[in-house]
């Protein structure tokens, strides 16, 4: 059970642990696939997806070119480190999975390391519904969720899988069309810039593609375009406070938000186990009413979100306030919202778009994952997956 089960069935459980070296270790690349491509590879973002496309690229030695649009890696992978005495991830944050999937990920036997990680287990909770706050004693035996302790989901990418990929990348390049109506493929940026290549790895959000940011000749196949539009991507951000003072539990469900698609509005202590002495309460909130604060400024966000907790705290929230960072995802132009929320009837689809198009086009991403859609873990699978497909001659 996750943190969106919880707020199902509201049980929490977990201990704490710490990742030991041999978790990073796993089968040797030369054990999975014999290689049957010898041509040009483009990626397009830097998001997990396309980092991890690009790394298990690179690992079979295959010339490829990753391309992004802003001036770093991570897409809603990010992170600072300037606001508190530990890092925070500013979008994604917990993992999703057992802590073996780093392994998985590295997929390198001789790669060796520590992640020290946290179970997450939440020791007050309490619910906000109809202004009321209410303590929840419910028990702790189902949920299990991890999150790190010290670092945070960049430094894994930064410190194991950047590091074999940063050549390759060409940063600040916005792709504006892909042609792959002839025997290669052309990639068109906003600068004017022609990249041409055997295969194209589409790594950027679905928000993006359904904005048509990026045009397609031959157009999507209408099935495809279609299963594009209707998947939902609600708007999303997370705001992270400082106070002089903890007055707040662990955690705080805004039952009334909680619903459909996913939807939650939740505060949490972000200092929780830590290491340190701040007081910094995030909140996290995705799905349709999450656009009440995404469509305000950075200034309008913060007295709105300082408003709910005085309501719920006497005024404690104003009166000890320190500072504050919001990350809004709606705001940021090529990404543009939080993350997919599939039906059932969907999966069929997004399955046949991750296929690609006349062996040519390929996408990878969060949304493409059939049992990890929405997480991190999920969004790197499609990429090493789709590479490996390509790698192989497929």
């Amino acid at each position: 059970m996750d943190r969106i089960d919880f707020l199902k069935y509201t049980s929490l459980g977990g201990i704490g642990l710490g990742i030991m070296p041999s978790l990073l270790q796993s089968c040797s690349k030369e054990d999975d696939i014999d290689i049957n491509f010898n041509g040009k590879v483009l990626i397009i973002g830097a998001g997990a997806a396309g980092m991890m496309t690009a790394y298990t690229l690179s690992q079979y030695n295959i010339d490829y070119t990753l391309i992004e649009a802003t001036t770093n890696y991570g897409g809603r992978v990010k992170k600072t480190d300037s606001f508190t005495d530990f890092p925070i991830d500013l979008g994604a944050e917990w993992i999703h999975d057992k802590p073996k999937v780093f392994g998985e990920l590295i997929n390198d036997e001789n790669v060796d390391g520590n992640i020290d990680l946290i179970s997450y287990q939440p020791e007050s909770i309490y619910f906000w519904n109809n202004n009321s706050l209410t303590e929840t004693n419910l028990g702790s035996h189902f949920y299990r969720e991890y999150k790190f302790k010290r670092t945070t989901w960049y430094d894994f990418f930064e410190d194991f899988i950047i590091p074999k990929i940063e050549a390759n990348v060409t940063f600040d390049r916005v792709v504006e069309s892909i042609d792959y109506n002839g025997d290669k493929v052309e990639v068109l940026t906003d600068e004017g810039q022609t990249f041409i290549a055997d295969k194209v790895i589409v790594t950027v959000p679905i928000k993006v593609l359904q904005s048509d940011m990026i045009s397609f000749n031959p157009a999507l196949p209408s099935n495809i375009r279609q299963t594009i539009d209707e998947i939902y991507v609600p708007p999303g951000l997370k705001v992270f406070i400082e106070f002089s003072e903890r007055f707040y539990p662990d955690l705080i469900s805004v039952s009334s938000i909680a619903g459909v698609n996913g939807a939650e509005k939740t505060y949490y202590n972000a200092a929780f186990k830590k290491d340190s002495n701040k007081n910094i309460l995030a909140l996290f909130q995705v799905g349709k009413e999450a656009s009440e604060l995404t469509d305000l400024t950075n200034d309008e966000i913060i007295a709105s979100v300082l408003a709910e907790l005085d309501e719920m705290f006497d005024g404690k929230a104003s009166s000890t306030y320190v500072n504050h960072v919001v990350q809004n995802w709606v705001s940021e132009p090529h990404i543009q919202g939080a993350y997919t929320f599939l039906e059932l009837s969907q999966y069929e689809g997004t399955s046949e778009i991750s296929r690609g198009l006349n062996n040519k086009v390929y996408f990878a991403g969060e949304a493409y994952h059939q049992q990890a859609n929405a997480t991190v873990h999920g969004a790197a699978f499609t990429g090493r997956d789709i590479a490996k497909t390509i790698i192989a001659g497929g």
